[in-house]
Order: C-alpha cells, then structure tokens, then sequence
C-alpha cells in the first residue's frame, strides 16, 4: 500500500511540474528582472524572470513567479513559502529556506550556501561544494545529486541500490509528520570524467527520535534542578 502512494504521488508531482514548466514559458515574455539590496517580498501577482538578492537582505516569497532563477549572494536570505520558480540557487554564504506549497524545478546549492527543506516540490536538487543541505520535508520528484553532505531527518528509511531511475538507488521513508517520501539517486562514474555517488554523501537521522531524546534531556535537567532546589 505505501509504495502504491509512493507511485501515485509521483505521478502527480511530474504532472503539476509539467503545467508548471508550460507557465512559467508562457509568463516569460512579460516578466522583469529585479534586484534586492534591502528586505522584500515576492507575493501573489508578482511575476519576475531573473531575481537576485545581496548582502544581507531578507526576501520572503509566499506566492507569484520567477520565471528564470532566483539566485541568493553573500549573506542574504531567501524564504520560499508559496510561488514558481524555474530554478533557485544557494551560494556564497546565503541561506534558502523552502517551505509550504512553492513549486521549484531545479535546486542548486554551491560555495557556502544553505539549503532546508521542510516542505513544497522541488524537481531535481543539485547539491555541489556547500555547507551541508537539510532535508526534513517535501517532495524531490525526479533526483538528488550531491556532492557534499545532506541531512535527512526522518524515520522508517530503506535504501535500495538497484531502485530509481538514476543509477545511485533509491532512498525510502517517512518524514517527521508520517509524510511518506521517496527520492531517486544520482549516480555517474565515466571513464576519465566526474564521479558522483550521492549516496555516499547522505546522512540519515532518525526522527523523533531525536526530539524525543532532547525532550527527555530537558525533563532530566528540570528533575535536577529540582532535587538541588532551584
């Protein structure tokens, strides 16, 4: 049963990608180019093709379209909650976090840059040189490649290497919130060419078990205090 919703909700992540992509082509005649410096914001009805955000600025996407790329410098930031975007890249020391119900096709992450990921649908994630990417939600419909660490937080995982469609297995398991997930990955080795095993780069940490550890830590230390009279 739960690799029959594993299936279907794979088929529905390449199906909405698909009306993405014919949307975000159709908007592209008609969108701008935009820079951020300071704090902004990207809402409902914004529809950019080329957006970049620098020094230390905090820019909140909850809805519109970014038809190019969304590319984060230096130290900034990049909230994802909601919108389209074609892609989104991470580098220099900047920050993304994904959430909601964004929609992204493709996923960069190089230099020193951060990626977590609670929520939304990312096509394909391509991790390079970075600090480690954080993954505890959401949906990777096609695959992960990485070349660097990326966490993920879960529980039930199960590792098939001769699964997925991209020759580095197929990674299986539930998010915190029961979601189940299912995620292709990247392999490539060619003679006298790159090589990459993504698998090699994961780092699964099981949750909550983890919380509960850290919960039980808190009561441990209030006990303590307790017993001392504080």
């Amino acid at each position: 049963r739960m690799q029959k919703r594993r299936k279907i909700m794979k088929t529905q992540s390449i199906t909405i990608i698909v009306a993405v992509v014919i949307l975000l082509g159709a908007s592209e005649t008609w969108a701008t180019s935009i820079a951020f410096y300071e704090d902004g914001v990207i809402e409902e009805g914004n529809v950019y093709s080329w957006v970049s955000v620098h020094n230390d600025a905090t820019v909140d996407m909850s809805g519109g379209m970014v038809t190019s790329q969304l590319t984060a410098y230096d130290f900034s930031t990049g909230n994802v909650s909601g919108g389209i975007l074609e892609a989104i890249i991470s580098t220099d020391t900047s920050t993304v976090n994904l959430s909601g119900a964004m929609q992204i096709v493709g996923l960069g992450v190089s230099s020193s840059g951060t990626v977590t990921m609670f929520g939304g649908s990312v096509v394909l994630m391509e991790v390079g040189s970075s600090n480690p990417v954080n993954l505890h939600g959401g949906v990777i419909s096609d695959y992960l490649k990485a070349v660097s660490t990326v966490n993920i937080y879960g529980y039930g995982f199960e590792y098939d290497p001769l699964a997925g469609d991209h020759r580095g297995g197929q990674l299986t398991g539930f998010w915190v919130d029961d979601t189940p997930f299912s995620i292709d990955l990247y392999y490539l080795k060619a003679p006298g060419g790159p090589f990459i095993d993504t698998w090699s780069h994961i780092t699964l940490i099981p949750e909550p078990a983890t919380i509960l550890l850290l919960g039980l830590g808190a009561i441990n230390i209030r006990i303590s205090r307790f017993r001392k009279g504080e």
